[in-house]
């Protein structure tokens, strides 16, 4: 701590330097901007941007990594809310209650809700970055494969326990996730449900499966609905709307929701692997927990807007701690930034902090740069953003439509992949006529190769010995939680 201490002038001068701080804002709007397209998260924006930090020094590098990274996180959030089109996985949790805000007329409120949370998140666990990155690595060191299988089957069970009107329902959403995860090659080798077409070898991906399960279905509903049962929503996503100002007060509020989101995203981020889908389910799970009216979760609620997006903006530094402090990846976007600092000569690892001169403090303070970045133009934005609301359904759904096509072709230009959007957009719209949700089969999607990975390697591990990866503490311990976690949720339905 000391050392790093010593090289927070030369830091504060690197950071502050007037190109570096341009650097900076651009990433931030970069971010921002590939956030927001449907499936592009933090990992796909860094793998673009990576060909432009050729000339650019290591600690310039990071900090334009960094600030895109962190505003991706943001951008995700914005159409989200406004069409119910994550534009990353960690979103999806955020259309629960932000889509249905902005349907109530509250487009504005729930995007700066979703704003200030994210910078808060960003912020605090910028603090706990510098503070307790030892101890934290550490942590993320105790969980190997098994560990993080117990992590993914924990998962579960909160999607299936806590997503849909009864756990039946939730968990048959997860297993037909569990389904469409399973075809095509198998990590036990082998491929599965291929039906012998050749699309359907490499699997379904997952733009496709988010487009054709989330966005699709939306867009069928735009087409087919009048103008006549459309709500008023003039003047409603703007900032003199007396509904979508978030003031100070209602800050204060949220306060409790954003200080566990914190905690729960910097310790998610400091465990390789999990990522940002992990951390904003499991805080939103804790808020609904937490609430005295979890019923009213899912129907436009601040909480569950705040929650997920503290979280998922938290994990962006938590998940920087075994990066740096260890050389060990919490997820792919970091595992670029990795890529970055090891093509400019540095070593991550635990001689980072006491050999790398003013770099892990320029980090530290570049990230709180580009938090109090991110807010600006996120302040700046909301009112552009919130037009989207105020356009009729009629005039917006040949558009949505058009795009979804369009951004599914333009991913691999596989014309495969649209047939495979409009069958899953289909079959999501008339899912939610019988009341199956689609947000758990999209996180069961994302959960189903996190479990399937990890169980191979833990068995490659232990020469093939199930019981043995079933029998370590913490893997014991995640268990018995998700398995109480199922219970639980049983029994509060027979209550309800």
């Amino acid at each position: 701590m000391t050392l790093l201490l010593e090289n927070f002038g030369p830091a504060l001068f690197t950071v502050f330097d007037p190109f570096n701080l341009v650097i900076i804002l651009a990433g931030v709007v970069v971010g921002i901007a590939l956030g927001a397209l449907p499936g592009f998260g933090g990992a796909q924006a860094l793998a673009l941007m990576f060909p432009f930090t050729f000339g650019m020094s290591p600690e310039t590098g990071v900090l334009f990594f960094i600030a895109i990274y962190a505003a991706a996180e943001y951008g995700g959030s914005i159409p989200a809310i406004l069409i119910r089109t994550p534009g990353t996985t960690a979103a999806a949790i955020t259309v629960l209650d932000g889509y249905p805000m902005a349907r109530a007329g509250k487009a504005g409120r729930a995007l700066k809700i979703s704003l200030y949370s994210g910078v808060f998140g960003s912020l605090c666990s910028s603090f706990i970055f510098l503070f307790a990155a030892s101890s934290l690595a550490w942590v993320g060191l105790q969980f190997g494969p098994s560990e993080m299988f117990a992590v993914g089957i924990f998962g579960l069970s909160i999607i299936g326990s806590f997503f849909g009107t009864s756990p039946v329902r939730g968990f048959i959403a997860t297993g037909i996730g569990l389904f469409i995860a399973t075809i095509g090659s198998s990590g036990f080798s082998g491929l599965r449900f291929t039906f012998d077409q050749a699309a359907l070898m490499e699997g379904v991906p997952l733009i496709v499966v988010i487009i054709g399960l989330m966005a699709m279905p939306e867009a069928f509903r735009l087409m087919i609905a009048s103008k006549e049962t459309e709500p008023d929503l003039k003047n409603a996503a703007l900032d003199n709307a007396e509904d979508n100002k978030v003031g100070w007060r209602d800050m204060r509020r949220l306060l409790p929701t954003m200080l566990r989101g914190t905690v729960i995203g910097t310790g998610v981020g400091a465990i390789p692997g999990p990522g940002a889908t992990v951390s904003s389910l499991l805080a939103y799970n804790e808020e609904k927990r937490w609430s005295k009216h979890p019923e009213k979760f899912g129907t436009g609620l601040d909480e569950g807007v705040s929650a997920p997006e503290t979280s998922n903006n938290a994990l962006v530094a938590g998940s920087l701690i075994p990066s740096l402090a260890l050389g060990i990846p919490g997820s792919g976007a970091i595992a670029i930034l990795l890529g970055l600092l090891i093509s400019k000569g540095v070593a991550p690892g635990p001689l980072l902090f006491s050999q790398g001169g003013p770099l892990v403090m320029s980090v530290f303070i570049g990230l709180i740069v580009s938090a109090l970045m991110l807010l600006v133009v996120g302040v700046l934005g909301v009112r552009v953003f919130s037009l989207v609301a105020l356009v009729p359904r009629y005039v917006l759904a040949p558009f949505v439509l058009a795009i979804l096509l369009i951004g599914t072709y333009s991913y691999q230009n596989y014309s495969a992949h649209i047939i495979m959007v409009l069958v899953l957009g289909a079959a999501a719209f008339w899912l939610e006529k019988v009341r199956i949700p689609v947000i758990p089969i999209v996180l069961a999607f994302v959960m189903g190769p996190i479990i399937e990975s990890n169980l191979n390697r833990a068995l490659v591990v232990n020469n093939g010995d199930l019981g043995f990866v079933l029998s370590r503490p913490i893997t014991m311990t995640i268990l018995a939680l998700a398995i109480a976690t199922a219970v639980f949720g049983f029994i509060r339905s027979r209550q309800t």
